[in-house]
């Protein structure tokens, strides 16, 4: 029998009034109907469930409430709205990117969303495991995900919110990924993915798009839009003996994002969207 996962991100719910996303929370409530009738063995959310968490610890408790309305299991990570990369985003961003110079489990997404850096969801045929990540790793995540990833004996799903390679040639993707948010504990885990050819799939977010392209010879890189605020999409993985699946399906929200933030650019449909191959293909397990 098949496996069936969603792979979800950057959802940013908002306490009201939504001040960086009106109608955000409209969207996901309208999304959450099209995700439950997709009946998943497993749910993951690539980060930044919430706009403002790292600071409102409320916007994530409406998160983690909506999750659990979906009726399936669920592996979440922190993005940099949910748990802040460094202190000095957090002090220039200290309404949405909040540092908190705390042990994750006192954090307001420890405190909400799981407390461990590292966290798996075993399935019959993969494993499936997020890491929450912070810049210089004060949380120890990356030993941990070494340690993990050395005993596990069957293909695996990392579930991680930045991105580790290019996910554009041009426009602001270009440079927008990891480098002003966990420069050198991006590197550092790109190394260990590398070392670990166990690891066939990194699941991201962060970058509001619909990407798809090689992080290692045995590692593909994908990353699921922005469920609420755009491009309002999610993935489906399908894994059927050694292959895995992955197809697009779209919510009912906006289908672009950057065209708000940098008007400049010239944007195709497929700068948010992706290309064929980007958003329908397959990935070698075994």
């Amino acid at each position: 029998m098949a496996t069936k996962i969603l792979h979800i991100s950057d959802l940013h719910f908002e306490a009201q009034p939504e001040t960086l996303y009106p109608g955000v929370n409209q969207h996901l409530r309208v999304a959450a109907e099209l995700l439950a009738a997709e009946h998943p063995d497993l749910i993951i959310v690539s980060g930044d469930l919430t706009s403002h968490g790292s600071r409102n610890r409320k916007e994530l408790e409406m998160a983690r409430d909506w999750l659990l309305r979906l009726d399936a299991p669920v592996l979440a990570v922190p993005g940099n709205h949910d748990l802040g990369a460094n202190p000095l985003r957090g002090q220039e961003y200290p309404e949405t990117e909040a540092y908190e110079f705390l042990a994750l489990r006192k954090t307001n997404y420890g405190s909400v969303f799981s407390p461990e850096p590292v966290t798996m969801h075993d399935l019959p045929t993969v494993a499936v495991i997020g890491i929450a990540l912070r810049e210089e790793d004060p949380d120890g995540a990356l030993p941990r995900l070494e340690s993990t990833l050395d005993s596990v004996t069957k293909p695996v799903i990392l579930v991680g919110h930045y991105p580790l390679a290019p996910t554009r040639a041009t426009g602001p993707l270009a440079t927008f990924a990891f480098h002003e948010f966990i420069p050198h504990t991006a590197s550092r885990l790109r190394r260990v993915i590398a070392s670990h050819p166990v690891v066939r799939l990194y699941a991201a977010g962060h970058v509001h798009a619909c990407t798809a392209q090689p992080l290692a010879p045995h590692c593909l890189q994908v990353t699921a839009g922005g469920l609420g605020p755009g491009p309002s999409l999610y993935r489906v993985y399908t894994i059927s003996g050694a292959q895995l699946h992955f197809e697009t399906r779209f919510g009912t929200g906006p289908l672009g994002f950057w065209e708000q933030l940098v008007p400049e650019f010239d944007y195709a449909p497929e700068y948010h969207l992706g290309h064929h191959h980007e958003r329908n293909g397959q990935q070698t397990l075994y």
